[in-house]
């Protein structure tokens, strides 16, 4: 490749081929990567803790909600639908 220049920067476009040799590269790869997979599994490991815990929440609401239900009568959801029915009688809707 012939030396140019690069239009927007306006210095030398580099050999690629040339200049890139992984011999004599700066920066040790095996311990970047040895890193990278332990902070990887670390990751994994707080996923797999957030989702045990995002499922034992779930368990716990599913829970209440049963016995949120269980211990509303039909009677008082009647009266409960009976005052929305009034209020929404009295409601007034201002849109555009």
């Amino acid at each position: 490749m012939e030396d140019e220049e690069h239009e927007v920067y306006g210095g030398e476009i580099p050999d690629v081929e040339g200049d890139m040799d992984p011999h004599n590269a700066d920066v040790d790869m095996s311990a970047a990567d040895d890193d990278a997979v332990k902070e990887l599994n670390e990751m994994k490991k707080r996923l797999k803790e957030m989702e045990e815990e995002a499922a034992a929440l779930r368990e716990i609401q599913a829970k209440v909600e049963k016995e949120m239900g269980a211990v509303q009568d039909p009677a008082s959801a009647a009266g409960n639908q009976a005052n929305k029915e009034e209020a929404d009688s009295r409601s007034v809707f201002v849109g555009n």
